[in-house]
């Protein structure tokens, strides 16, 4: 089996089956109908509207592992008197009590209140975990559905809509690209050896953003191998020591970049800086995980140009783990 062969069936095996996807469509709309009418028999807050977000509605979610847990993000949109977003904090709670009413039947443990959400998980089945997140609209950004949204670090003005278009835009260039790397898929490989990267690990919008400023120089190839060596190839270059920025929502010129170590910018608003608590310890540490594997990618390269497939699979899994010879074995090895 050549190496492209294996990365074909690595990108669709690391991916949510449509059983899978299917069964969380499900749930989550049967959440959104009830929150929706829990919201309004309630009568306290208007529920206008609650929008998909994160991974599953940018197309980049991962298969359920230890490392990847299978989530969805749901942003509900809420006004009415009281709704504001110094009451965020309450908005979620109310959000939480009406999650606990939809889903009476489970264990108290099942719920939490998070510091950005309403969190209710599910045991059996899929063990979907649904993430609601209150938002109180605000326009000032210019950007379709823009909205105050809680955070750890506090409250952020953001976009759900906008997020996901960032990274639909993309993908949809890509389809211009003949073979089979699209945009989208390429973040869902980046993020796969992200998360394998321990206490380091980010989060998926830091793997959209680098994806996306690496595609910008490189594009994307027509193979995996080298896509996914060019994003690494480039961080090599590039070290986060210049400012990541877009300006598919605002000028990159104009803005007024922060004090921060690192800097990597939300492109929906310029004043969020997704790695402001890197230090220079975790900039160095994060650069030692890329170098090695781009010299694993390039052992991979110069291993499959010789024909020496299994020293060239040996190399990959030092960049995306040994589940790269697994999922990429024929169907019936490696199970």
């Amino acid at each position: 089996m050549t190496i492209k062969a294996r990365f074909e069936k690595f990108t669709k095996e690391i991916k949510p089956t449509p059983e899978h996807i299917d069964e969380a469509n499900r749930q989550t709309e049967y959440m959104i109908d009830q929150l929706h009418n829990k919201v309004a028999e309630d009568g306290s807050f208007k529920l206008e509207k609650i929008l998909k977000a994160g991974s599953n509605a940018k197309f980049t979610s991962l298969r359920k592992t230890e490392e990847n847990i299978f989530d969805v993000d749901l942003g509900a949109y809420y006004s009415g008197e009281g709704a504001t977003k110094e009451r965020l904090d309450t908005l979620i709670k109310f959000t939480l009590d009406q999650l606990r009413s939809i889903y009476h039947q489970k264990e108290k443990e099942d719920f939490e209140k998070l510091k950005s959400a309403a969190r209710v998980k599910f045991r059996s089945g899929i063990e979907l975990r649904g993430d609601v997140a209150p938002i109180i609209r605000d326009d000032s950004l210019g950007v379709e559905n823009g909205g105050w949204i809680p955070r750890p670090d506090g409250w952020r003005l953001t976009s759900v809509t906008g997020h996901n278009k960032f990274v639909q835009k993309r993908t949809t260039e890509s389809n211009n690209v003949a073979g089979p790397v699209k945009f989208n898929r390429l973040v869902r490989m980046v993020k796969w050896w992200n998360n394998l990267q321990g206490d380091l690990a980010q989060p998926s919008i830091f793997c959209e953003l680098i994806t996306a400023k690496a595609v910008e120089t490189y594009g994307v190839m027509g193979d995996w191998q080298t896509s996914i060596r060019h994003v690494f190839s480039y961080f090599c270059k590039h070290q986060f020591l210049e400012p990541i920025i877009f300006s598919d929502y605002y000028d990159a010129r104009k803005v007024k970049l922060p004090n921060d170590k690192v800097i990597v910018m939300d492109s929906v608003n310029p004043q969020n800086n997704v790695t402001s608590f890197w230090t220079e310890t975790t900039r160095t540490k994060y650069m030692d995980r890329i170098h090695d594997a781009y010299d694993a990618s390039m052992e991979a390269r110069s291993a499959e140009l010789d024909g020496d497939e299994e020293a060239a699979v040996d190399a990959w899994c030092r960049v995306l783990g040994d589940a790269f010879r697994t999922l990429s074995e024929p169907d019936g090895e490696g199970k």
